[in-house]
């Protein structure tokens, strides 16, 4: 078998591996806060929504492993934070009206180490019930975690 075909099959592989790994789900009232959590024997990752001062968003990727992992973008734009309404509606966007380079770009995370992506929605005259979506735009680890949350 060719290397060019071992590659492909490991990459699938390791996709396959981390897209069915387990997740919990965490809630603590008296921090306002919730998050998930996803774990596979490379990369764990876990996503916490705060309210005060406005939303604040945090996407934590953990490298599990004794190497070095890459973590491969297509642009310039490494992550993506959203929220929809209760009947699924986007009512924000943090990547909307921004511009990114249109670039190859790569993060290293050391052996059991970590990268946090956080951002801020205001949340202006928000009330309700809403769901949180963190993207990890990665080719090669691609994220996406949901987290519930309500405004009052």
């Amino acid at each position: 078998m060719s290397n060019r075909l071992i590659v492909p099959l490991l990459l699938c592989a390791a996709t396959v591996a981390f897209a069915s790994s387990s997740s919990s789900h965490k809630d603590d009232p008296t921090k306002k806060s919730v998050g998930r959590h996803h774990e596979s024997a490379t990369l764990a990752s876990s996503f916490t929504v705060s309210v005060r001062d406005g939303v604040h968003f945090a996407l934590e990727v953990r490298n599990n492993s004794n190497r070095m992992v890459e973590l491969r973008f297509p642009s310039g734009m490494t992550h993506d934070f959203f929220v929809l309404d209760a009947s699924g509606k986007e009512v924000w966007r943090w990547s909307a009206g921004r511009m990114f380079t249109q670039s190859l770009q790569n993060k290293l995370i050391k052996s059991h180490d970590n990268a946090v992506f956080a951002d801020r929605w205001t949340a202006t005259n928000a009330h309700g019930k809403f769901t949180a979506v963190a993207i990890l735009a990665s080719e090669n680890h691609p994220v996406e975690e949901r987290a519930e949350f309500e405004l009052k």
